[in-house]
């Protein structure tokens, strides 16, 4: 009974709680990393080098061969293979690491921020999951952005969005989750890392009419 009442105390707080404003850059911490400097090469050798790579997990003796006169030919022109292959190794594991950066001091906060609603999942005419991302474009047609610029958001009320990718207002209790998932978009099916998930009290119309929509950009905080 006990624990009832302070679960009814802690919701009729939230109820009331001035939700946090939240930026999509405070959502992605600075990681500290070292910048990783990839070798300077033409588009020629990039395709050269995707080649090795393509060539190096095969194993008859005529793709050996090509594979080790494509490295000649590369090391000619003053690149090193096996130099610029551990670079891009490395500067791949920096990124990701960047992308999976979460912030834990907004974890199980109420929160509002604003961004654009790509639905995944629905009821009726109504859609009742989706991503929420910083900006328009992102996961149509395109990779998605960076896990900590990717929010799976639940809504079981419903909210009718008006296109593909809608931009709103949301509040609810956010939560960091690091997780994969294959999405159904309207261009098929793609695999999505989520940084957060945030189950919303509200969600309401960026701008007023269709008229505003057209005409005005959703601004951000966001930097690029």
């Amino acid at each position: 009974m006990k624990r009832l009442v302070w679960l009814m105390s802690v919701f009729s707080a939230l109820s009331f709680a001035e939700p946090l404003a939240v930026s999509w850059s405070a959502l992605a911490p600075d990681t500290n990393e070292k910048t990783v400097t990839l070798p300077d090469v033409t588009e020629q050798q990039k395709r050269l080098l995707a080649q090795v790579i393509l060539l190096s997990d095969q194993a008859s003796n005529a793709e050996k061969e090509k594979l080790q006169s494509i490295t000649a030919e590369l090391a000619e022109q003053g690149i090193d293979v096996a130099a610029a292959l551990a670079a891009r190794t490395q500067y791949m594991q920096v990124e990701q690491r960047k992308a999976e950066a979460l912030n834990p001091q907004f974890n199980g906060r109420f929160v509002r921020l604003s961004g654009f609603v790509v639905p995944t999942k629905f009821n009726g005419v109504k859609a009742t999951e989706f991503l929420l991302m910083p900006y328009a474009g992102a996961c149509i047609h395109m990779p998605p952005p960076p896990a900590n610029q990717v929010i799976k958001l639940s809504y079981p009320e419903g909210f009718e969005v008006q296109n593909v990718q809608y931009p709103v207002w949301v509040e609810g209790v956010i939560e960091t989750q690091l997780v994969t998932e294959n999405v159904q978009l309207v261009d098929g099916k793609m695999p999505v890392t989520m940084g957060y998930a945030l189950n919303a009290q509200q969600i309401e119309r960026y701008y007023h009419n269709d008229t505003e929509l057209m005409v005005k950009p959703v601004e951000h905080s966001h930097q690029h």
